[in-house]
């Protein structure tokens, strides 16, 4: 069974019973236009020029949208979470295999930044400060709190957002870990943690924004 057939079997088994009028939000670690699928860092390079929400939209029968996962984690932040009524730029940072983001200029979203891939002096962001890194280059905490701050300060001198949140794995084992970091701007811990990337995959199904596929047709209807 290839990837893409596990990942929609997956996602069939996940779905309630009784929901056939419900869409459904789908999201991926890469980006996401159209539908389908244009990059894969920390995935198969399979994936990249897949299709993704019409062969899930068909999978699921119903109307689906696939959307980036920091993209979902930062929509449910800015909507419902620690962003929540923040205008100016905020900047969501998933801190996880790679350092996923999400950026806002008045609630608005600019899909598929992908800051994580950032170059600063020779070394990507994520694999300077993602929690794979950590594990990978043996940082103690001091010493993943270091990079982490290079890169947050680097990005702020690019970006001047007027908040940044974090979220990803990282902030759920270190809920104090926004007081170990000095970063020229408002910084917070995201609310939902865990729950970012579900909720915000719901809340794209409401918008008119993004790519919608039609709802699949069901033989003998």
């Amino acid at each position: 069974m290839s990837a893409v057939s596990e990942m929609l079997h997956a996602m069939s088994e996940a779905v309630p019973e009784s929901t056939e009028n419900l869409p459904a939000g789908v999201t991926f670690p890469g980006v996401v236009v159209g539908g389908t699928v244009y990059t894969a860092a920390n995935v198969a390079k399979s994936w990249i020029g897949q299709p993704l929400a019409e062969p899930a939209a068909a999978k699921l029968k119903r109307k689906v949208v696939a959307i980036n996962d920091a993209d979902a984690a930062g929509l449910a932040e800015v909507h419902f979470g620690a962003a929540r009524d923040v205008m100016g730029t905020v900047l969501v940072l998933s801190l996880g295999t790679g350092i996923g983001s999400a950026l806002f200029v008045d609630g608005t979203l600019v899909p598929n930044t992908e800051l994580g891939h950032l170059e600063f002096d020779g070394m990507e962001a994520e694999a300077r400060a993602s929690g794979r890194a950590r594990m990978e280059r043996k940082l103690d905490w001091n010493g993943y709190v270091t990079e982490l701050n290079y890169v947050l300060n680097r990005t702020h001198a690019l970006f001047w957002p007027d908040l940044i949140v974090l979220c990803g794995g990282i902030t759920g084992d270190h809920p104090n870990l926004a007081d170990d970091l000095k970063v020229p701007t408002q910084l917070k811990l995201g609310a939902l943690r865990a729950d970012a990337g579900i909720v915000g995959a719901a809340f794209a199904t409401t918008l008119n924004q993004g790519v919608w596929i039609k709802q699949a047709r069901v033989a003998g209807k």
